[in-house]
C-alpha cells in the first residue's frame, strides 16, 4: 500500500498542484508580488472544507539545500505546532526508520475540544529539476484514526535560473495545504482551530523552518551563506 501511495504521490503531485494553483498564477502574472497567500473555506451541513495555496521566492541557490529544509519542517513539525500554533502533536512511527515513505500516527491533544489521530504518509523526492514533498492523510484498519478531521499537504520546488548562465538564483516554493473537518464552518471549536492553524495556513511557518534550517547550517559552515530570509 505504501509503495504505491508513493509512486502515485510523486508521478501526479506536480499536474495537482497547478490546478489548484491556477488562480494564484493569474494573480502573479499581472502583479509579480511573493509571497502570496490565498485561503478558501467552503462548508456544508456535515463538513467544511480548508484549501491554502502558498506561493514564495526562496533566496537561495541551491535546490538541495531548500529541500532539506522542507524535510527538517516535516520532521519537526510536533515541536513547531507546539511553538507556533500552541497545538500538542504526539507522533509515532509505523514503520521501520529505515523504510520509504515514512509512515506516522499522529495524535492531537488538548486541541480547543478537536482531539484528532491521523495516519500521515510522507513522501519526498528531489530531482535535477525539483524537488517534491507529499503529507497525506489515509485511513488505515490495522491503524484505527478519527473521523473528523483530515489533511494533505504538498509542495513542489523549483530553481529559478538566470537566462544569460542557466545558473540558480532562487527556489520557488509552491505549497497546497487542505484540510476537512466533519463538522460546519460556523462551529465554534473550528473557528478556534482556524486561528491555531493559520501559520501552517499562510505559508508563515513553513517559510520559518526553512530559513531557520539554512541559516543554522550556513552559520555551521555546512551551506553556502546566500539566503537573505
Amino acid at each position: 500500500m505504501l509503495k504505491a501511495h508513493n509512486e502515485r504521490a510523486l508521478a501526479t503531485l506536480p499536474s495537482v498542484l497547478n490546478r489548484f494553483t491556477q488562480k494564484v498564477d493569474r494573480v502573479l502574472a499581472k502583479e509579480s508580488v511573493l509571497p502570496i497567500s490565498q485561503i478558501d473555506v467552503t462548508g456544508g451541513e456535515d463538513r467544511t472544507l480548508v484549501t491554502s495555496v502558498f506561493i514564495s521566492e526562496i533566496p537561495h541557490t541551491s535546490v538541495e539545500d531548500v529541500y532539506a529544509g522542507v524535510l527538517s519542517y516535516f520532521e519537526s513539525m510536533s515541536t513547531s505546532m507546539k511553538l507556533h500554533c500552541d497545538i500538542n502533536v504526539k507522533r509515532t512511527r509505523l514503520n521501520r526508520d529505515d523504510a520509504s515513505p515514512s509512515y506516522w500516527k499522529s495524535v492531537f491533544e488538548n486541541e480547543v475540544g478537536l482531539p484528532a489521530v491521523v495516519n500521515h504518509v510522507m513522501c519526498s523526492e528531489l530531482t535535477s529539476s525539483h524537488g517534491i514533498a507529499h503529507l497525506d492523510s489515509v485511513i488505515d484498519s490495522l491503524h484505527p484514526s478519527s473521523s473528523n478531521e483530515y489533511d494533505i499537504n504538498g509542495l513542489t520546488l523549483t530553481p529559478q535560473k538566470e537566462s544569460s548562465t542557466g545558473r540558480t538564483v532562487s527556489v520557488m516554493l509552491r505549497c497546497v495545504v487542505v484540510y476537512r473537518f466533519n463538522m460546519h464552518p460556523d462551529n465554534p471549536s473550528l473557528q478556534r482551530k482556524f486561528e491555531k492553524i493559520r501559520p501552517i495556513l499562510n505559508g508563515d511557518l513553513i517559510t520559518t523552518a526553512i530559513c531557520s534550517y539554512i541559516k543554522k547550517n550556513a552559520a555551521a559552515g555546512q551551506t553556502p551563506d546566500s539566503i537573505q530570509c
